[in-house]
């Protein structure tokens, strides 16, 4: 087998799904702006797209983004359950602090991706022009057909489905099926455990529609990145979903 495939440093990489902060029970794990940094030198990645650890913490995300104003690229945490405080909080971090797009969590804060409250969130980042990034893959709060819906009523809105279905078959085949119908869906790969789906995807989705994405503190940098080496893309092509996609997403190429 081509050594490349075991060459962490080999491509530049944008990580396209972080968190910084403590995660309680039952994670229990923590990530600090310290960590991100010797990761991102360790592992050849030039920008990570951070979260907070929740909709409460969006502070600590920009105090990391003005720690690593270069390296990082910084996302608010939205709440949909908290109404107009949630949307008030979010058009802040976008107009005034310059935040690059917006996160949901529907599986942590017990709302469905489909639900009405959502969709001012999804005309606020509309109305400046901001990618949602959104957790895909588990009951009954995140599945793919819910995102497919919400989509739907967003054609405008560059939407990211965060783990592509996560660890299960079905949810990855729907996630993967979702993005073949609605254009603005683009697909992250964290936690997603079947390479050759990632391969599918390139191929079937859109060469420009598949991101590389980490998840720390959850997942470790070399299981991410060596599944993606593992899916059977040609160098070529991993350079597109380790790097360049998520460069021309986010806008910066």
């Amino acid at each position: 087998m081509d050594n490349v495939r075991y060459d962490f440093d080999f491509f530049k990489k944008i990580d396209a799904h972080s968190h910084i902060g403590f995660f309680g029970s039952p994670f229990n794990v923590n990530f600090n702006t310290e960590l991100l940094a010797r990761q991102m030198d360790e592992y050849n990645i030039e920008k990570t797209i951070l979260c907070p650890a929740g909709a409460h913490l969006n502070e600590e995300v920009n105090a990391a983004w003005h720690a690593m104003p270069e390296r990082v690229i910084p996302l608010c945490w939205v709440n949909a359950n908290l109404g107009q405080q949630a949307y008030d909080m979010l058009e802040h971090y976008l107009r005034d602090e310059g935040f690059a797009g917006v996160k949901m969590q529907p599986l942590f804060d017990a709302f469905t991706a489909d639900s009405p409250m959502v969709d001012p969130i999804m005309d606020i980042a509309q109305a400046y022009h901001k990618p949602v990034f959104i957790h895909c893959g588990h009951p009954p709060y995140s599945l793919p057909w819910q995102i497919g819906l919400l989509a739907e009523r967003h054609p405008e809105v560059p939407t990211v489905m965060i783990h592509m279905g996560h660890g299960h078959g079905v949810y990855i085949e729907g996630s993967i099926n979702m993005a073949k119908k609605y254009d603005n869906l683009f697909l992250e790969v964290s936690g997603m455990p079947m390479g050759c789906q990632i391969r599918n995807a390139y191929e079937t989705v859109g060469s420009e529609r598949v991101m590389f994405g980490i998840d720390s503190p959850f997942h470790h940098p070399s299981a991410e990145i060596q599944r993606v080496h593992s899916c059977g893309l040609p160098a070529s092509a991993l350079e597109d979903v380790f790097y360049n996609n998520a460069a021309k997403f986010m806008h910066l190429k």
